[in-house]
Formats: C-alpha cells, sequence, structure tokens
C-alpha cells in the first residue's frame, strides 16, 4: 500500500513542485505564458474528460463553456467591479447552470444527435458573444484588467501560481469525486443505463449532474483564461477550438487525470509544434517509432485487429513523410490533426497515458489497490423471518404492444419467502411481465402491490429503489468495471458522506465499509478470487453470477431472476441451484423466470404458468407439470397423448 501510495502520489507532488518551481529558475515570459496556459486547459480538459471519458459522450460544447466563462468573468471584472475570487465563482456558476439547462434535453439523446445538439449550443453561444455588442463589444473584443487578489496584484508570475493553485485543487476534488460511488455511477451508466436505473443509481441525474460539473470547471477555466490574455473575442472559441480539445482528451488518455494533463501539454505545445519544421518531423517519427511498436506488440499478442494495427502506422508514416513534402507545416494543421486524432482513437483507444501507465505497471510492478477484508454476510444480507403473506399481488396486469396482447389480465400473488416460478413457452409474455413488475415498461392496464403499496409503473429506479432488484435475461453488465466495482456501484444503504466531505477526501471509511459488503457477495457467488477483474473479462458463468451478487447488493425484499441458467453449462447450473437455494434460506423472496424445468421443480414453491399472456396454471411443480393445459402450450398435444414427464423433458425457450 505505501510503495502505490509513493508512486501515484508522490508522482503528482514531483510534476506539482516542478512547475511551482520554474519561474523562480527561468526568467522567460513567453516560457511563463505557456505554462499558465498549461495550468488553465489542465482545468479545461479534466472538466471535458468527465463527459467524453466518463460518460462517453461527444460533447462539442466545452470551448463554447471556455468563452460564456471567460466573459462571465472578464465583465464581473470591468462593469460590476468583482475581484478575482468573485469573478472566477460567477464563472463557475455560470456553466454549471447553463451547462444544466442544456444537459436536460441533450442528454435524452446519444451519439451523433447529442454531439449535433452540443455543436449547436456552441454556435448559439459564439453567436451571441458576437452579436450583443452592446454588452460583450462584439467582434471588436472585450479588454480588461486583472483584478488584484487578497490586496496583491497579479503579475505573471503570481497569476501562473494562482492557476497552478487551481489546477492542483481541481485535480485533488476530481481525483476525490471520481474514486468515489459518483465516478463508479458515471462509468456504469455509460456501460448500461437499463442496469444503472435497475441497480438505483439513477442514469439520468448522474448524466445531468456529470455534465454539468464539467462545463462548470470549463467556465472557470474560462475566467483564468480572461485573466491571462486581458483580451477577448469571440471567434477564439469556435470549432476550431474544441477540435483540438477533443485531440486533447484522446490523446492524452480519456477517464485519467494524467490523460488530461498530458492532452492540456499538447494543445499549449502544438502551435510550437507545427511553426518549427524540425521540431514537428523529430516528433513524427517519435509517433510514428510508438505506433509500430505498439503494433508489433498487438501483432504478437493475437489481440487486435489487423487495421487497429495497420491504421495507425500507414497515419503517422503519411505525417513523417509530409513533414519533408510542405514548406509551412502549420497551414496544414486541419489535416495534421485529423490524422493524429485518426491514429489515436484506432491505434491507442486508452491514450498515450494509458498505454504509459499499462507499461509503468509492468514494469515498476505497482501493487494494486489494498481491498478491506470481506464482512460477515450476516450483515450485508441478514436473515428474515417469512411470514407467509403476500409480497407481490398482480390484479389484471396487461401491456400492449400495438394491437399485440403481451400480457392480458395476468393476476398472481407471490407470498413472502417463497421461490415462485414464472414459467411458460415462448411468447407467453413470462420475460414481458416481470419487465412491467420491474418498471421496464409501464403497464398498459391493472395493478401491481408490493407489500400492499401500489407499485411505481415505468421506471426502473423507482421500483428499485422500493425493493425491487433483478438481473436480465440478455446480461446487462458494466464490462469495463471491476467486478468488486460492478457490486459496489449497486450497494444500498452504504453511501451516506456529503459531496463537500466526499470531495475532500473525506469517506474513505464508508469506501472499505462498501469494499467490505461487495466482497461478502462476491464470496457469496463464487468470485472472491476474481475480484479486481474486468467483467468483461469473466468466463460467461461467472458474469451471470455476478450479476446476481449486484442484484443481491440492493437487498432486495423481492429478487427476480430472469432466467439465469441460460447457457449455462450443466456444472454451473448445479452451482446455481446451491447459491439460490442459499438465498432462498435467508429470507429472500424470489421470482425465477426458467425454462430448465429440473430448476423449476427443485427451487419452486409454487408456479405459474403463462401462455398467450395469460395464466393456464399455476401450484406445486409436480402438479403443474402434468396438467393438461401446460402440456399442451408446451408440446401442443391433449395428456392423453403425452407421457407424464413431458414437461420435465421439454425445456420451453426463452420468452
Amino acid at each position: 500500500m505505501l510503495k502505490r501510495f509513493l508512486l501515484l502520489r508522490g508522482a503528482e507532488i514531483i510534476v506539482l513542485m516542478a512547475l511551482a518551481s520554474v519561474p523562480l529558475m527561468v526568467n522567460n515570459t513567453y516560457a511563463l505564458g505557456l505554462l499558465t496556459l498549461l495550468a488553465i486547459y489542465g482545468i479545461l480538459l479534466i472538466g471535458l474528460d468527465v463527459t467524453v471519458g466518463y460518460l462517453g459522450q461527444v460533447n462539442l460544447a466545452q470551448a463554447a463553456f471556455l468563452g460564456l466563462g471567460a466573459y462571465a468573468a472578464g465583465l464581473s471584472a470591468t462593469m460590476l467591479g468583482y475581484g478575482m475570487m468573485a469573478s472566477l465563482s460567477i464563472s463557475m456558476l455560470v456553466g454549471l447552470v447553463l451547462g444544466g439547462l442544456l444537459a436536460f434535453p441533450a442528454l435524452r439523446l446519444d451519439g451523433p444527435q447529442f454531439a449535433l445538439a452540443t455543436l449547436s449550443f456552441s454556435a448559439l453561444s459564439t453567436t451571441v458573444l458576437n452579436e450583443w455588442e452592446g454588452l460583450t463589444s462584439g467582434a471588436q473584443g472585450l479588454s480588461l484588467s486583472r483584478p488584484t487578489w487578497l490586496g496583491l496584484s497579479m503579475d505573471a508570475q503570481g497569476f501562473y501560481w494562482l492557476c497552478l493553485l487551481m489546477l492542483a485543487l481541481v485535480w485533488m476534488l476530481m481525483r476525490n469525486l471520481l474514486a468515489s460511488q459518483w465516478g463508479r455511477a458515471f462509468e456504469a451508466l455509460r456501460d448500461s443505463p437499463i442496469a444503472t436505473d435497475a441497480m438505483g443509481v439513477g442514469t439520468y441525474r448522474h448524466k445531468v449532474a456529470g455534465f454539468a460539473l464539467g462545463s462548470s470547471l470549463g467556465a472557470l477555466a474560462g475566467g483564468l483564461y480572461a485573466f491571462n490574455f486581458q483580451y477577448l473575442q469571440p471567434q477564439s472559441f469556435t470549432y476550431d477550438l474544441m477540435v483540438i480539445l477533443l485531440l486533447g482528451v484522446v490523446l492524452g488518455g480519456r477517464k485519467s487525470l494524467w490523460g488530461a494533463f498530458f492532452g492540456a501539454c499538447l494543445i499549449v505545445l502544438l502551435p510550437n509544434l507545427l511553426s518549427n519544421k524540425l521540431l514537428f518531423e523529430l516528433i513524427s517519427a517519435a509517433g510514428l517509432l510508438l505506433a509500430v511498436v505498439s503494433g508489433v506488440r498487438a501483432w504478437k499478442s493475437k489481440s487486435t485487429q489487423h487495421f487497429q494495427i495497420l491504421a495507425p502506422i500507414v497515419a503517422m508514416g503519411i505525417l513523417v513523410v509530409g513533414g519533408f513534402m510542405v514548406e509551412n507545416t502549420e497551414n496544414w494543421r486541419k489535416a495534421i490533426f485529423a490524422l493524429m486524432l485518426f491514429s489515436v482513437v484506432v491505434g491507442l483507444p486508452d491514450g498515450v497515458m494509458g498505454y504509459i501507465a499499462k507499461l509503468l505497471t509492468r514494469i515498476l510492478r505497482v501493487p494494486p489497490a489494498d481491498i478491506a477484508a470481506a464482512v460477515s454476510l450476516d450483515t450485508v444480507l441478514p436473515k428474515r423471518e417469512s411470514d407467509g403473506q403476500t409480497l407481490l399481488e398482480l390484479n389484471d396486469l396487461q401491456r400492449y404492444f400495438g394491437g399485440v396482447k403481451a400480457v392480458d389480465g395476468i393476476s398472481l400473488k407471490v407470498r413472502a419467502g417463497q421461490v415462485h416460478g414464472l414459467i411458460g413457452p415462448n411468447g407467453s409474455g413470462k420475460s414481458t411481465a416481470v419487465n412491467v413488475i420491474s418498471g421496464l415498461y409501464a403497464p398498459s392496464g391493472g395493478e401491481i402491490r408490493l407489500q400492499g403499496k401500489r407499485l411505481p409503473s415505468g421506471s426502473l429506479l423507482k421500483v428499485a429503489r422500493v425493493g425491487v432488484a433483478r438481473t436480465f435475461q440478455n446480461l446487462q453488465l458494466f464490462g469495463e468495471l471491476s467486478a468488486l466495482d460492478n457490486v459496489m456501484v449497486a450497494l444500498k444503504g452504504v453511501y451516506r458522506t456529503p459531496l463537500p466531505l466526499l470531495l475532500l477526501g473525506l469517506a474513505r471509511a464508508e469506501e472499505q465499509r462498501a469494499q467490505g459488503e461487495a466482497l461478502a457477495l462476491l464470496e457469496l457467488v463464487g468470485l472472491k478470487a476474481q475480484a479486481r477483474m474486468a467483467a468483461k473479462d469473466l468466463t460467461y458463468g461467472s458474469q451471470r453470477f455476478l450479476e446476481i451478487a449486484r442484484a443481491l447488493a440492493r437487498k432486495p425484499a423481492l429478487l427476480i431472476l430472469d432466467e439465469p441458467a441460460a447457457g449455462l453449462a450443466h456444472p454451473d447450473v448445479q452451482v446455481l441451484i446451491t447459491l439460490i437455494k442459499t438465498i432462498h434460506e435467508r429470507g429472500i423472496t424470489i421470482i425465477l423466470i426458467e425454462h430448465h424445468m429440473d430448476v423449476v421443480s427443485e427451487l419452486c414453491d409454487v408456479v405459474t404458468v403463462l401462455d398467450g399472456g395469460k395464466v393456464i396454471a399455476e401450484g406445486v411443480p409436480d402438479e403443474v407439470k402434468r396438467d393438461a393445459k401446460v402440456i399442451k402450450a408446451y408440446l401442443g398435444v391433449v395428456q392423453d397423448d403425452a407421457p407424464s414427464d413431458a414437461v420435465d423433458r421439454k425445456e420451453a425457450p426463452a420468452c
């Protein structure tokens, strides 16, 4: 643990101290200006990475928030006479409010539609800043002077230290935030918004919060930008700058503070890189060498497609050849940006810092972060006494898709402490029924009650928060997160630290408790040894068990298992049966949708059979599987024509 702390925190302290000491050793105004801009862009890209890296959305509005924050600070200082900190606070507030307002409609879109929405906002912002001449002075530009801070005049050296202090503060706060439940939630909703809501996290509110936070950091950077240059023009915050910012985030490395810092270095140095032909040729050659080395490693490991290996090499080769052929590389900067961005997206999806981090981990053997010891399972899932009363009640439940009656008047009762099977042939409506119960679909009619209270309809989030947890027929794991983080993101009743204290790093005890509870659930499903492994790298059977552990993290009153044995090998099916029995023994009520009749017969207290969206039989497994209607639904024959174990030997296909 100490070695890891020294390696990670030590690197941060060394870089910060080195940057802080530069003005004491170098008396060069131009160099100091570049370093000041580096600190400003570092804050800007940390904010952009929240949306691009963690939320997985292409945000084309960050340059606009830089401009809006710059003008907000400039106008606060010139027209209102505010000081440095007050003006910067107003910049952040403008970014937070406008970012939130943009996020509400834009984040209901996805992919290209979201990118176009943010691009439209960027174009609108530039137009308003340019045309509102009475306030912003339009194309003539806005001149301002740098306010004092704490009564001290801010010369170039003092302002650089202030920007560096702001970068260090933002770095620390964001490191604490992204290492917490908020950071896990940001990553989870990128992988599976449906599962995020089903785990009680809340996709939409986290998206809005993340986008507004990133926008406020962009606006803070804008305020510092205004006081750095002391002259503003709307055309400084156009689409060209946005392309450079995206290049910085992608090339530096997404989901990484170090990646944002490296990207800021790139943005600051890029104009100088393009104006110096020799330097450009050297950097291009280094990029080509990196592409070749990475390509050879990928080819040997046989883990990458040939296109991903060759494309970066070809793109960087074009840059090298082009550097010798053109007279002025600065005239070709848009083409150069495009080639660099293409090379990184295809060849280094984790960015330069992601590649370096993996390399250093192997060389220095950086130990993984310690995991807290597992707590007692009785603490996480205390045994409940079941009174046998009705827990869930469906009254004439209906769900129509156009003219198709997928669920057509289902009425049933699930009693507390039971394993209630829900079976039926393909198209019988069982999966649709549980999708309505869990809130994925809103009912077309009827009523659902949980513990006597009407269950919220059409909201996975609201249903999850009242005590219903579920797994999915098609796995909905958070593939990029570890098995441990998959469970931690869903934990109920653990995260209580207020956001201001969390930002200050005062949630360590809470994190330790969450890790302990998550590890106990992983131990229950036999995945304790794979706690650090990414969910996407687990075997299929392990992924099925991980999804059950994640659902149990909600500490549900009702657990819905939607075909948990689907695709499992026979040994894993036996493990699954034992696991469900263990869960049942703890008093958790279970609805089990399954087409393995041996699993249903061994586990279920009561079985309800659906066909055509209606209930055709209900009772104990042995009675139900010999019911004439059930045999006809499965086999299309009457009871006299079929052996008594016909349903036992028939596996109903998934619905």
